[in-house]
């Protein structure tokens, strides 16, 4: 925490400089005008904070702000009184308190030395503007399903819960916007939590906002401004899926079933095949009760290599297949019948890639170089 107020002392010590770069000091308007930009970027930096549920960093940003800004106003003493006040008011207050009391000073700095510049929240308005806007922008947006307002319809609002979030929005406006209304409601972090809500659903709902802000003929350059301090909450709303943990190969394959009869399927390809020589020009025979004992291994072997529960029993891939000469031109047409059955049971692409990725693997142990 301590940090943070080094920081904010650091970017106010350098916004707020009292000499050019070529050290002459700078006249009052000059830095009137510094002054009013670095309450501007204190107050929006805040707000994130605040409404990201750090509420105590955003009590110290200000508090580091207006300790740096209250020697700059010697010039005006009664608002430089206005700000020793409020420090010393806030200093005895929760962060949370304290935080609004330190924002009505950074407010009263604002309007004092920019008295031309109303609050956003004049400018959108005033209370009946807001609220006319929130009443349709929670019609909207809670009849889109890219929404999800409700999620799934795990969340129900009668007449009197649409009337509570209403005013909760209205203040959260206000707060964020230099209003009279102090935000009652919880910390965005807090209050969405669990809720799951995506980027898509987040993005969807923005875009209802920004609708209704144009329905209502909002400026363009207020509009901006209001999306742009909704957009600094994405972070707080907004849910990341865990990574899902992957199924092993044997399971994506469709398990025992599924691998069984890809393996028969496969071995009945490659048995009819010359380029193959399944049966090694005849020296090798495989009555009913071998190839069922084959197919049995080359179901197990699928396993082992696959994370499936069943153990290969049979020899290794080298010593199984030691003094049969079997070329590169054979093991790739036997690999060749495998991808065309998996294929015939339309696994995906990225099992059957995984799949002879392995079954490649053992190449150098079952092709014999002369």
């Amino acid at each position: 925490m301590r940090m943070r107020f080094v920081l904010a002392l650091a970017l106010l010590g350098a916004t707020v400089s009292l000499a050019r770069a070529d050290d002459k000091p700078l006249d009052r308007a000059e830095l009137d005008k510094r002054v009013v930009a670095a309450v501007y970027e204190t107050a929006v930096a805040g707000t994130n904070l605040f409404n990201g549920g750090n509420q105590e960093g955003c009590y110290r940003l200000y508090q580091g702000a207006l300790s740096s800004l209250a020697p700059l106003l010697d010039h005006r003493p009664k608002l430089q009184a206005t700000v020793k006040a409020a420090l010393t008011k806030a200093a005895s207050q929760k962060a949370v308190e304290g935080a609004f009391t330190l924002r009505e000073a950074l407010d009263a700095i604002q309007n004092d030395i920019a008295p031309g510049k109303k609050s956003l929240w004049d400018r959108l308005g005033g209370e009946k503007a807001v609220r006319a806007v929130v009443h349709d922008f929670v019609l909207a947006a809670a009849e889109d399903k890219k929404v999800n307002f409700f999620r799934d319809g795990k969340y129900k609002l009668d007449g009197k819960g649409v009337e509570k979030l209403e005013q909760l929005l209205v203040e959260l406006v206000s707060a964020v916007s230099g209003g009279p209304f102090k935000y009652t409601g919880r910390d965005m972090k807090t209050s969405h939590k669990g809720m799951g809500i995506t980027d898509a659903e987040f993005d969807a709902l923005a875009g209802h906002l920004v609708a209704t802000l144009k329905k209502f003929k909002v400026p363009q350059a207020e509009m901006d401004e209001l999306v742009k301090i909704v957009a600094g909450t994405r972070g707080d709303i907004v849910e990341k899926a865990p990574p899902t943990a992957k199924k092993p190969l044997w399971d994506r394959l469709g398990g025992e079933k599924a691998v069984a009869a890809v393996v028969h399927d496969f071995v009945v390809a490659a048995a009819g095949d010359p380029k193959v020589n399944f049966l090694r020009d005849g020296k090798f025979k495989l009555d009913a009760k071998g190839v069922e004992d084959l197919e049995k291994k080359l179901v197990e072997l699928v396993s082992a290599v696959s994370g499936g529960p069943l153990k290969y029993s049979g020899k290794s891939m080298k010593e199984s297949h030691k003094g049969m000469g079997i070329t590169d031109a054979e093991f790739g047409a036997l690999a060749g019948h495998l991808v065309a059955t998996l294929k015939k049971y339309k696994v995906p692409q990225a099992e059957i890639d995984e799949l002879v990725g392995l079954v490649a693997s053992t190449k150098p142990d079952i092709v014999e170089k002369k």
